[in-house]
Protein backbone atom coordinates (compact mmCIF):
# COMPACT_ATOMS: atom_id res chain seq x y z
CA UNK A 1 0.00 0.00 0.00
CA UNK A 2 1.46 3.43 -0.98
CA UNK A 3 1.24 5.82 1.54
CA UNK A 4 1.50 9.55 1.42
CA UNK A 5 2.82 12.34 3.37
CA UNK A 6 -0.36 13.20 4.96
CA UNK A 7 -0.48 9.58 6.43
CA UNK A 8 2.49 9.16 7.46
CA UNK A 9 2.54 12.15 9.14
CA UNK A 10 -0.93 10.93 10.86
CA UNK A 11 0.30 7.68 11.63
CA UNK A 12 3.23 9.12 13.11
CA UNK A 13 1.45 11.67 15.62
CA UNK A 14 -0.74 8.99 16.47
CA UNK A 15 2.33 6.73 17.38
CA UNK A 16 3.63 9.17 19.17
CA UNK A 17 0.44 9.92 21.15
CA UNK A 18 0.73 6.16 22.74
CA UNK A 19 4.21 6.72 23.62
CA UNK A 20 3.81 9.43 25.48
CA UNK A 21 0.72 7.91 27.22
CA UNK A 22 3.23 5.23 28.32
CA UNK A 23 5.29 7.61 29.38
CA UNK A 24 2.60 9.42 31.68
CA UNK A 25 2.25 6.30 33.07
CA UNK A 26 5.17 4.42 33.57
CA UNK A 27 6.78 7.19 35.10
CA UNK A 28 3.71 8.37 37.12
CA UNK A 29 3.69 11.75 35.68
CA UNK A 30 -0.75 10.74 35.53
CA UNK A 31 -1.22 12.49 39.05
CA UNK A 32 0.51 15.66 38.49
CA UNK A 33 -0.92 16.44 35.56
CA UNK A 34 -4.67 14.47 35.07
CA UNK A 35 -6.11 17.05 32.74
CA UNK A 36 -2.78 17.22 30.81
CA UNK A 37 -3.32 13.39 30.45
CA UNK A 38 -6.91 13.46 29.85
CA UNK A 39 -5.91 15.81 27.12
CA UNK A 40 -3.45 13.83 25.26
CA UNK A 41 -6.34 10.69 25.99
CA UNK A 42 -8.79 12.90 23.82
CA UNK A 43 -6.75 13.99 21.23
CA UNK A 44 -5.33 10.82 20.18
CA UNK A 45 -9.79 8.97 20.20
CA UNK A 46 -10.04 11.89 17.87
CA UNK A 47 -7.32 10.92 15.55
CA UNK A 48 -8.76 7.31 15.32
CA UNK A 49 -11.97 8.12 15.43
CA UNK A 50 -11.98 10.67 12.75
CA UNK A 51 -9.86 8.09 10.40
CA UNK A 52 -12.17 4.79 11.32
CA UNK A 53 -15.24 6.83 11.05
CA UNK A 54 -14.66 8.52 7.96
CA UNK A 55 -16.90 6.91 5.36
CA UNK A 56 -18.68 4.92 7.76
CA UNK A 57 -21.30 7.67 8.95
CA UNK A 58 -23.20 10.32 6.96
CA UNK A 59 -21.51 13.63 6.44
CA UNK A 60 -23.64 15.38 9.16
CA UNK A 61 -23.16 12.47 11.62
CA UNK A 62 -19.16 12.43 10.83
CA UNK A 63 -18.72 16.38 11.53
CA UNK A 64 -21.16 16.36 14.38
CA UNK A 65 -18.72 14.04 15.97
CA UNK A 66 -15.54 15.77 14.54
CA UNK A 67 -16.67 19.34 15.77
CA UNK A 68 -18.06 18.31 19.09
CA UNK A 69 -14.93 16.69 19.96
CA UNK A 70 -12.62 20.03 18.67
CA UNK A 71 -14.91 21.84 21.40
CA UNK A 72 -14.42 18.83 24.19
CA UNK A 73 -10.79 19.48 23.76
CA UNK A 74 -10.63 23.27 23.50
CA UNK A 75 -12.24 22.59 27.57
CA UNK A 76 -9.57 20.46 28.49
CA UNK A 77 -6.60 22.99 27.13
CA UNK A 78 -8.34 25.43 29.43
CA UNK A 79 -7.75 23.03 32.39
CA UNK A 80 -4.57 22.27 31.13
CA UNK A 81 -3.24 25.81 31.49
CA UNK A 82 -4.77 26.31 34.64
CA UNK A 83 -3.10 22.98 36.12
CA UNK A 84 0.58 24.28 34.72
CA UNK A 85 -0.64 28.01 35.99
CA UNK A 86 -1.35 26.95 39.73
CA UNK A 87 1.61 24.43 39.83
CA UNK A 88 4.14 27.12 39.12
CA UNK A 89 2.49 30.14 40.77
CA UNK A 90 0.80 28.27 43.29
CA UNK A 91 4.08 25.95 44.23
CA UNK A 92 5.87 28.04 47.07
CA UNK A 93 9.18 27.24 46.36
CA UNK A 94 10.57 30.23 45.96
CA UNK A 95 8.39 31.72 48.82
CA UNK A 96 6.35 33.66 46.21
CA UNK A 97 2.82 32.64 45.59
CA UNK A 98 0.48 34.39 43.34
CA UNK A 99 -2.33 35.80 45.74
CA UNK A 100 -6.19 36.18 44.57
CA UNK A 101 -5.32 39.70 43.02
CA UNK A 102 -2.51 38.58 40.99
CA UNK A 103 -4.70 36.15 39.44
CA UNK A 104 -7.35 38.14 38.79
CA UNK A 105 -4.87 40.56 37.18
CA UNK A 106 -3.89 37.86 34.79
CA UNK A 107 -6.94 36.78 33.83
CA UNK A 108 -8.02 39.89 32.38
CA UNK A 109 -5.15 40.66 30.56
CA UNK A 110 -5.21 36.93 28.85
CA UNK A 111 -8.83 36.31 28.69
CA UNK A 112 -9.61 39.31 26.90
CA UNK A 113 -7.21 39.05 24.37
CA UNK A 114 -8.01 35.40 23.67
CA UNK A 115 -11.81 36.37 23.39
CA UNK A 116 -10.65 39.28 21.09
CA UNK A 117 -9.01 37.14 18.62
CA UNK A 118 -11.53 34.56 18.32
CA UNK A 119 -14.53 37.47 17.56
CA UNK A 120 -12.61 39.65 15.34
CA UNK A 121 -11.18 36.62 13.65
CA UNK A 122 -13.44 36.61 10.41
CA UNK A 123 -14.02 32.67 9.33
CA UNK A 124 -16.02 33.36 6.38
CA UNK A 125 -19.24 32.02 7.88
CA UNK A 126 -21.95 34.34 9.26
CA UNK A 127 -25.56 34.27 11.45
CA UNK A 128 -27.05 35.28 7.73
CA UNK A 129 -25.28 32.04 5.87
CA UNK A 130 -26.22 30.25 8.83
CA UNK A 131 -29.98 30.54 8.75
CA UNK A 132 -30.26 30.21 5.25
CA UNK A 133 -29.95 26.46 5.46
CA UNK A 134 -32.34 25.86 8.78
CA UNK A 135 -32.18 22.00 8.21
CA UNK A 136 -28.71 22.18 9.20
CA UNK A 137 -28.48 25.32 11.81
CA UNK A 138 -27.67 23.45 14.49
CA UNK A 139 -25.02 21.67 13.13
CA UNK A 140 -23.20 25.09 12.05
CA UNK A 141 -23.57 26.51 15.42
CA UNK A 142 -21.41 23.69 16.68
CA UNK A 143 -19.21 24.20 13.58
CA UNK A 144 -19.03 28.23 14.64
CA UNK A 145 -18.34 27.73 18.05
CA UNK A 146 -15.96 25.13 17.45
CA UNK A 147 -13.70 27.23 14.96
CA UNK A 148 -13.96 29.84 17.78
CA UNK A 149 -13.28 27.95 20.59
CA UNK A 150 -9.73 26.31 18.93
CA UNK A 151 -8.59 30.47 18.07
CA UNK A 152 -9.87 31.43 21.20
CA UNK A 153 -7.60 28.42 23.36
CA UNK A 154 -4.75 28.78 20.83
CA UNK A 155 -4.36 32.30 21.34
CA UNK A 156 -4.83 32.02 25.04
CA UNK A 157 -2.60 29.13 24.85
CA UNK A 158 0.42 31.60 23.34
CA UNK A 159 -0.31 33.96 26.12
CA UNK A 160 0.07 31.90 29.19
CA UNK A 161 3.21 30.14 27.43
CA UNK A 162 4.74 33.64 27.61
CA UNK A 163 3.79 34.81 31.09
CA UNK A 164 5.21 30.74 32.59
CA UNK A 165 8.47 31.61 30.57
CA UNK A 166 9.07 35.06 31.37
CA UNK A 167 7.91 34.55 35.24
CA UNK A 168 7.58 31.14 35.66
CA UNK A 169 11.41 31.12 36.62
CA UNK A 170 10.70 33.51 39.56
CA UNK A 171 8.05 31.32 41.05
CA UNK A 172 10.87 28.55 41.41
CA UNK A 173 10.03 26.74 37.82
CA UNK A 174 13.34 26.34 36.11
CA UNK A 175 13.81 25.89 32.62
CA UNK A 176 13.74 22.01 33.00
CA UNK A 177 10.35 21.98 34.93
CA UNK A 178 7.76 19.61 33.06
CA UNK A 179 5.70 22.64 33.12
CA UNK A 180 7.67 24.77 30.80
CA UNK A 181 8.04 22.06 28.88
CA UNK A 182 4.38 21.21 28.46
CA UNK A 183 3.54 24.76 27.86
CA UNK A 184 6.65 25.74 25.70
CA UNK A 185 4.95 22.50 22.96
CA UNK A 186 1.40 23.60 23.47
CA UNK A 187 2.34 27.47 22.81
CA UNK A 188 4.28 26.12 19.37
CA UNK A 189 1.30 24.50 18.12
CA UNK A 190 -0.72 27.11 18.94
CA UNK A 191 1.61 29.31 17.15
CA UNK A 192 1.64 27.14 14.29
CA UNK A 193 -2.21 26.82 13.82
CA UNK A 194 -2.65 30.64 13.72
CA UNK A 195 0.24 30.86 11.57
CA UNK A 196 -1.29 28.07 8.85
CA UNK A 197 -4.82 29.59 9.57
CA UNK A 198 -3.80 33.20 8.53
CA UNK A 199 -2.27 32.01 5.96
CA UNK A 200 -5.05 30.02 4.42
CA UNK A 201 -7.14 33.09 5.17
CA UNK A 202 -5.54 35.19 3.44
CA UNK A 203 -5.10 33.30 0.06
CA UNK A 204 -8.82 32.69 0.47
CA UNK A 205 -9.26 36.03 0.13
CA UNK A 206 -6.54 37.57 -2.40
CA UNK A 207 -6.86 34.64 -4.92
CA UNK A 208 -9.35 34.36 -7.42
CA UNK A 209 -9.23 31.06 -9.41
CA UNK A 210 -9.36 31.40 -13.36
CA UNK A 211 -8.51 27.52 -14.26
CA UNK A 212 -8.48 24.41 -13.09
CA UNK A 213 -5.03 24.17 -12.71
CA UNK A 214 -4.71 27.25 -10.42
CA UNK A 215 -7.35 25.70 -8.14
CA UNK A 216 -5.47 22.36 -7.89
CA UNK A 217 -2.12 24.43 -7.52
CA UNK A 218 -3.55 26.08 -4.44
CA UNK A 219 -5.27 22.95 -3.03
CA UNK A 220 -1.32 21.41 -2.85
CA UNK A 221 -0.50 24.48 -0.75
CA UNK A 222 -3.52 24.19 1.82
CA UNK A 223 -2.46 20.76 2.03
CA UNK A 224 1.29 21.61 2.61
CA UNK A 225 0.03 23.96 5.49
CA UNK A 226 -1.65 21.12 6.94
CA UNK A 227 1.07 19.37 6.59
CA UNK A 228 3.64 21.86 8.24
CA UNK A 229 0.92 21.80 11.38
CA UNK A 230 1.25 18.25 11.60
CA UNK A 231 4.76 18.00 11.38
CA UNK A 232 5.01 21.15 14.44
CA UNK A 233 2.48 18.72 16.43
CA UNK A 234 4.78 15.64 15.95
CA UNK A 235 7.90 17.49 17.04
CA UNK A 236 5.81 19.04 19.51
CA UNK A 237 4.83 15.00 21.16
CA UNK A 238 8.31 13.96 20.69
CA UNK A 239 9.34 17.09 22.81
CA UNK A 240 7.26 16.41 25.61
CA UNK A 241 8.24 11.83 25.67
CA UNK A 242 11.73 13.75 25.76
CA UNK A 243 10.99 15.93 29.17
CA UNK A 244 8.75 14.28 30.44
CA UNK A 245 10.91 10.90 30.69
CA UNK A 246 13.50 12.72 32.51
CA UNK A 247 13.07 13.65 36.42
CA UNK A 248 11.59 16.96 36.87
CA UNK A 249 13.95 18.42 39.24
CA UNK A 250 11.37 21.11 40.58
CA UNK A 251 8.30 18.62 41.08
CA UNK A 252 7.47 17.92 44.77
CA UNK A 253 8.11 14.66 46.31
CA UNK A 254 5.84 11.66 45.84
CA UNK A 255 4.76 11.82 49.14
CA UNK A 256 3.04 15.20 48.85
CA UNK A 257 1.21 14.61 45.72
CA UNK A 258 -0.51 11.69 46.92
CA UNK A 259 -2.57 14.29 48.71
CA UNK A 260 -2.75 16.85 46.13
CA UNK A 261 -6.61 16.71 44.64
CA UNK A 262 -7.10 15.79 41.37
CA UNK A 263 -8.58 19.39 40.13
CA UNK A 264 -5.78 20.62 41.09
CA UNK A 265 -3.87 18.54 38.93
CA UNK A 266 -5.69 20.06 19.32
CA UNK A 267 -9.92 19.85 12.69
CA UNK A 268 -7.99 22.35 10.90
CA UNK A 269 -9.65 25.74 11.23
CA UNK A 270 -11.87 25.33 7.90
CA UNK A 271 -15.52 26.79 7.94
CA UNK A 272 -16.18 24.45 4.65
CA UNK A 273 -18.37 21.31 5.44
CA UNK A 274 -15.53 18.66 3.55
CA UNK A 275 -17.13 15.89 1.58
CA UNK A 276 -17.00 12.49 2.93
CA UNK A 277 -14.19 11.44 0.24
CA UNK A 278 -12.02 14.30 0.75
CA UNK A 279 -9.21 13.95 2.90
CA UNK A 280 -10.03 14.87 7.30
CA UNK A 281 -7.23 16.43 9.30
CA UNK A 282 -8.25 17.92 12.94
CA UNK A 283 -6.05 20.28 15.63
Amino acid sequence: MHWNIQQILWALVLASHLVLMIVLLGRERIRRFPWFTAYIVLSAVRLIADHLLHGKLTTVAFYWQSYTGSILEAILGVLVLIELCRHVFSSGRTGKILKGKGWIGGILVTVPIALAVAALWNMGITWTAMKSDPEHLPLYIDLYVALKSQLFIAALTVEVGVFLQFFGRRFGAKWRSHDRQIVLGLSTMSIALLAVQATTDIIKHHVHLTSRDQYEHIVRIFENLDNARFAVWLLALIWWIVWLWRDDPDAPPAAEMADVPVLVGPPSLDVRLQEPDEPVTHD
